[in-house]
């Protein structure tokens, strides 16, 4: 019975944000959206929030990671609008890829492959039944693999060259696989974008230098979004990498030497 009070509570809450933050109209468009497109992948286990309390994995990684929510088809479509790419000829990396939403709508935008990386096994196995289920059903032969693993040891293929994040984990991971991410540009330069929603930490990524194609506020996707949204590129930029001085070694790096972004003239 308690735990029926606190959904009803919780449900509630959740329904009074939505008509402050979107007024009834917008709510009312919201909701018939969001549950057409839960009616559509209704043969897939996409949906629904899991705490990170509730997720297994190792402890050392769980601390720094955030709560599974997939992302919804419209706001995955906004984040490519702004964007022309060759979905064909690309890879698709989803840090932090949950049951696999997003992995299931990259693989119907054409890309040659997608890759999720993802810290708990529960997840892991329902994203790998999920895109199972979702090929079968479409006949879609995308080449898949989902990879449970700490994003941040993942070491980066050199034919990878869209990733993505919704927000899966605080700054300090994110660092870590920005990192990874430069280090393989490094030894394979290509272009290559960056989509990161619900942006709460895109000053880790700023710092790097890279470049803003598009930011997309909170006003523009959806209340849910504190971060917004940011669209990266490296192009006509690269790193040189300064020789270490005293004191100059940042705490969790993993990279050789201090990074200076430059454009290239």
């Amino acid at each position: 019975m308690k735990k029926i009070k606190e959904f009803y509570n919780k449900f509630l809450r959740k329904i009074q944000r939505t008509l402050q933050g979107r007024g009834i109209v917008a709510t009312i468009i919201f909701f018939s959206r969001r549950y057409w497109t839960r009616f559509r992948f209704r043969h897939m286990d996409l949906w629904g929030i899991v705490e990170t309390e509730d997720l297994d994995g190792p402890e050392e990684v769980k601390k720094h990671a955030s709560k599974y929510e997939g992302i919804c088809l419209k706001m995955f479509r906004k984040l490519f609008h702004y964007v022309e790419w060759q979905y064909r000829d690309s890879t698709f990396v989803d840090f932090g890829c949950g049951k696999g939403a997003a992995l299931v709508f990259a693989s119907d935008f054409g890309f040659k492959k997608v890759i999720g990386i993802e810290y708990a096994n529960q997840l892991s196995e329902i994203a790998i039944r999920n895109l199972q289920k979702h090929f079968v059903k479409t006949g879609r032969k995308t080449d898949y693999e989902i990879i449970n693993a700490d994003a941040s040891k993942y070491e980066i293929p050199a034919e990878t060259d869209c990733f993505y994040f919704y927000n899966p984990f605080d700054a300090i991971l994110l660092d870590r696989v920005i990192q990874n991410i430069i280090k393989s540009l490094e030894e394979k330069p290509r272009r290559i974008l960056i989509l990161y929603a619900n942006a709460l930490h895109h000053e880790v990524i700023d710092r790097y230098g890279f470049k803003t194609i598009k930011y997309l506020p909170k006003s523009e996707l959806d209340i849910y979004y504190e971060g917004g949204a940011y669209i990266y590129t490296n192009e006509g930029i690269q790193w040189e990498r300064m020789p270490f001085s005293s004191g100059s070694i940042k705490k969790n790096s993993i990279l050789q030497g201090p990074l200076i972004a430059t454009e290239i003239k």
